[in-house]
């Protein structure tokens, strides 16, 4: 009876904390332009991400229950629910979305012209001003596009659709990650983690940010069939597991590039006849948006053609990096905060430090590769998926919030399994810490005439992440000993 009652009574306090991010949430509703509010916001989501935090260390300590499962999916729902008709105010690349929509729908390429070419006045909207970027063609990808393009015939010039959307590929995402839970006997509960985060509620419900959305469904669509329709271990994989597997990550990586870093996770599990297919599959598509009739192969820098708006992103994008940052800082000499400007210092020490970067990144990314190839568990396999992922975070030129969001549906694996064992495990403590503090980048909007990036915030954001990736790794790596379990 006891043991009842308290259960009760844990269920209770797990409402209380989904009631007060309700309420945090409802408060960003009512605050209107929330790019115009950046103050008010951010103390309305740090409490929404204590509360999610308290949220969290529940589910590790509470066996799965029917009922808190209703709980925390009823909640979820909430959740989305309130800021789904929140106009997007923190990014406004959902009226790119909108505009790509309506050119493919007119039959004209959106890789062709930048927005604001005058051959484009005979698809004229009131939307077309609040396109960002308006000098430069569209910078997304074909399978985007052919979102863009569904949604904007089904539901033209709404934000709301795509906010709809966004949120749709969000909740079949967590119905992912509860499955491959099950399946690894890790309590269902712990689909919170994923479902209650508040980067992902406001980011896919306000922000309407259905690229990745769309990217991270396909992704963990990727990844399921090779837990879910296997034995167990890689050499297990069936031809129809790998067949989906490959299907499911050339979609994403044809949304956005960023799941390609998955290859060296997933490629010892496909085997290389699944690689080249992957290859084939991915090069295929892009040849044939590339070499269509005003798409543009190589594109040029201004954002004409397929991969033009790739070249601008690689070439000039910078905003609220880290480790990447302070590279340009050291090699240029130059101290302003912000981006270094190529026009200032030259392409050298640019040029230097993003080589250096990519030179990081490749090393993690054998290592993981290395590893992969004797992963026969499940649960770490999943949890290696995380690493490639999170060394790009780390080492990005551009890390805008919604970027984080990949990594989150794989949060709930980094639990141990067993309730005795139910701490914070010491690599989601630190991906917890990125998810809350990204959000302070949002703090250069408090000019909005004159954006600008904060030392102080990026120190905020780095610093400490940093340092608890490293007591993460300090076992793994057997400096202080021990198995690095958890």
């Amino acid at each position: 009876m006891s043991r009842q009652v308290d259960g009760f009574q844990g269920l209770w306090r797990l409402a209380a904390m989904g009631l007060v991010m309700e309420l945090c949430f409802v408060g960003m509703a009512y605050l209107g332009d929330l790019r115009q509010q950046t103050v008010p916001f951010l103390g309305q989501y740090a409490l929404a991400f204590l509360c999610y935090g308290l949220a969290v260390l529940w589910s590790l300590r509470h066996p799965e229950r029917r009922r808190v499962l209703f709980l925390i999916w009823g909640l979820a729902l909430a959740f989305r629910a309130t800021l789904l008709f929140t106009s997007p105010a923190l990014s406004d690349d959902v009226w790119r979305y909108v505009w790509d929509g309506r050119l493919a729908n007119a039959g004209v390429s959106p890789y062709a012209l930048p927005v604001d070419s005058p051959l484009l006045d005979a698809y004229d909207s009131p939307l077309r001003v609040l396109v960002n970027n308006n000098w430069m063609a569209s910078p997304y990808l074909p399978v985007a596009q052919v979102l863009f393009f569904a949604v904007y015939r089904l539901v033209p010039d709404s934000a709301l659709a795509f906010q709809l959307v966004a949120v749709l590929l969000d909740l079949l995402t967590g119905l992912l990650v509860m499955d491959l839970l099950r399946r690894l006997e890790i309590p269902g509960t712990r689909v919170l983690i994923y479902l209650w985060n508040p980067l992902v509620v406001v980011e896919f419900a306000h922000g309407a940010h259905v690229v990745d959305a769309l990217m991270i469904f396909l992704m963990m669509a990727a990844l399921w069939p090779l837990i879910a329709l296997s034995s167990g271990t890689r050499r297990a994989a069936g031809t129809r597991s790998r067949l989906l597997s490959v299907l499911a990550l050339a979609g994403a990586t044809l949304t956005k590039v960023l799941p390609a870093l998955l290859l060296p996770v997933v490629g010892p599990r496909w085997g290389w006849r699944y690689l080249l297919l992957y290859a084939g599959l991915v090069l295929a598509v892009a040849a044939a948006f590339a070499l269509g009739p005003g798409w543009g192969l190589m594109g040029s820098l201004n954002g004409t053609g397929l991969f033009g708006a790739i070249r601008i992103y690689a070439t000039y994008w910078n905003y609220n990096g880290g480790l990447y940052h302070w590279l340009e800082v050291l090699l240029s000499g130059y101290p302003t905060p912000g981006a270094v400007p190529l026009e200032v210092v030259g392409p050298g020490p640019i040029r230097a430090a993003k080589l250096t970067s990519l030179g990081i990144l490749g090393l993690a990314l054998i290592a993981v590769w290395h590893k992969s190839r004797r992963c026969e568990d499940d649960l770490a396999f999943l949890r290696l998926t995380a690493l490639p992922l999170a060394a790009y975070l780390l080492l990005a030129t551009t890390v805008h919030p919604w970027y984080l969001s990949v990594v989150v549906p794989l949060f709930p694996f980094l639990t141990p399994r067993r309730l005795e064992e139910s701490k914070i495990s010491r690599f989601l403590l630190p991906g917890l810490y990125a998810t809350a503090v990204v959000a302070l980048s949002y703090l250069t909007y408090l000019d909005p005439a004159n954006p600008r990036e904060y030392d102080a915030v990026r120190l905020v954001e780095y610093v400490p992440l940093y340092l608890m990736l490293i007591w993460a790794a300090w076992p793994a790596i057997g400096v202080a000993g021990g198995s690095g379990r958890g």
